[in-house]
């Protein structure tokens, strides 16, 4: 199948695969709201950003360098090359999750108590280390199947994935867990174990079945050269925005707000309003993750008028599909927080960052661009940039304004992040932006606000 062909029914199914799943998990994340409530909602949310550190950190950009250096073997039909990279990639994110893993785990109860101020976490936070390795590994093998053009496959893994993480972890509330918060949050992250662990299975079996070739080709070099900035990035990031989501607890309980009020809030607006402000983001994260080895390959045979049309198209329609999205979250909000969540205050938050969908859809579309264009090393330095602005905002700002610190600081940071992105952009790929649409689009994006608010107000 041509490569133009081959990205477009790519992104038809991963985007058909994550509105189903997304759709799914939304719906199950309903039951969770339901059955641990918002202040369990809040403790997972703060157990998930130590594992999303842990994650980031045990990877070590192996995902990303399995994914560029696969595309560049497998553009060039050497299957061999293929082997060595998922070789290489394979043993050296096992190592550093190993090692990240077992870290989390001796930390577990210091970690709990000192950095998350809730002893409740730790048993969670020691399941997340134990099964950090199938993670990282997952990783890996979903960069090969994306490069290689093989993405039916790893949609219906996911499938059964998600299916069997429903399942455990709902056996495990209903059987076990009872009202209690502490089990509630480690029967979810026991459940999203049993997933990975038959998922991983499944994508390594398939992967040996699919590569036989056993000639070798040396990898090392290439892959520390992509792997060591992304990791340096990453983690820099990680660690961050894992100090950001502490902050913001702590921030609340400064503003005034009770302990138990704070994990609530920031439950909600984690737990309950980013689940619904990102749902319709997959129809963009599809393209994102395809175009990362689509952009690898046309680099890597100097393809740059293909590059040129990848990324006005992308952008285009990207921009009026994120505006679309933010227009429709914004008049909805109210109605789609009482109906899923039956939370009025879900809902204020939701109107207040519809707005910025814009930004943060086109922002993900960009992140995959620059991944592309092995532009890493300037990635790594916008995010280390925007990333210790906000706990510098977030310091100042929750403990003064509360809630509305935490949606200034959001906002300014999210805005510096993409502003340098697409500049770097623009630069690299001889890219010019239709300024006029951008205009076009704004001015339609306003009439329709306006419109719509007269209507509410009939």
């Amino acid at each position: 199948m041509p490569r133009r062909k081959s990205i477009f029914y790519n992104a038809l199914l991963l985007t058909g695969a994550n509105l189903m799943m997304r759709g799914v998990s939304m719906a199950f994340q309903v039951y969770l709201v339901g059955r641990i409530g918002a202040g369990g909602i809040g403790l997972l949310s703060l157990v998930n950003t130590v594992g999303m550190l842990a994650m980031v950190l045990g990877s070590a950009g192996s995902r990303v360098s399995a994914t560029c250096l696969v595309a560049e073997e497998y553009g060039h039909r050497r299957m061999g090359g293929v082997r060595s990279v998922m070789t290489a990639c394979l043993r050296y994110a096992m190592l550093t999750s190993a090692v990240v893993g077992m870290g989390t785990m001796l930390l577990s109860p210091w970690l709990a108590e000192t950095w998350l101020g809730d002893s409740r976490t730790a048993s969670s936070i020691r399941i997340l280390g134990l099964t950090l390795p199938l993670s990282c590994i997952w990783g890996v093998l979903s960069g090969y199947f994306t490069a290689t053009d093989r993405v039916g496959r790893m949609v219906g893994i996911q499938f059964a994935d998600r299916l069997a993480d429903i399942v455990s972890t709902t056996a495990l509330l209903t059987l076990w867990a009872g009202a209690d918060v502490e089990r509630g949050c480690l029967s979810i992250t026991c459940g999203n174990a049993v997933g990975t662990l038959i998922s991983v299975s499944a994508l390594y079996l398939l992967y040996r079945l699919d590569v036989q070739d056993r000639s070798e080709v040396k990898i090392g070099k290439r892959l520390l050269k992509i792997a060591v900035p992304v990791a340096i990035s990453d983690d820099l990031r990680a660690a961050l925005n894992t100090l950001e989501q502490i902050l913001i607890p702590w921030g609340l309980r400064q503003s005034g707000a009770t302990g138990e009020g704070a994990i609530a809030s920031y439950g909600t607006i984690h737990g309950m309003v980013f689940p619904v402000l990102m749902f319709p983001s997959c129809v963009l994260q599809a393209v994102s993750d395809l175009l990362i080895p689509e952009l690898s390959h046309c680099r890597a045979v100097g393809s740059t008028r293909r590059i040129q049309h990848i990324l006005r198209q992308c952008l285009h329609w990207g921009m009026i599909f994120a505006a679309a999205v933010g227009g429709v979250l914004w008049l909805a909000a109210d109605s789609l927080a009482m109906q899923l969540y039956d939370s009025a205050e879900a809902g204020i938050y939701l109107r207040q960052f519809a707005p910025l969908v814009l930004l943060l859809y086109l922002d993900n579309i960009v992140d995959g661009m620059l991944k592309g264009l092995l532009q890493q090393v300037h990635s790594a330095r916008y995010n280390t940039i925007t990333s210790m602005l906000d706990v510098i905002f977030l310091f100042v700002l929750l403990p003064k304004w509360g809630i509305e610190g935490y949606f200034v600081t959001f906002t300014v940071t999210h805005g510096i992040n993409f502003y340098l992105s697409i500049t770097r952009l623009i630069e690299v790929g001889d890219y010019r932006p239709d300024w006029s649409l951008v205009l076009r689009l704004m001015l339609s994006v306003l009439a329709a606000a306006l419109i719509a608010g007269q209507l509410r107000g009939m």
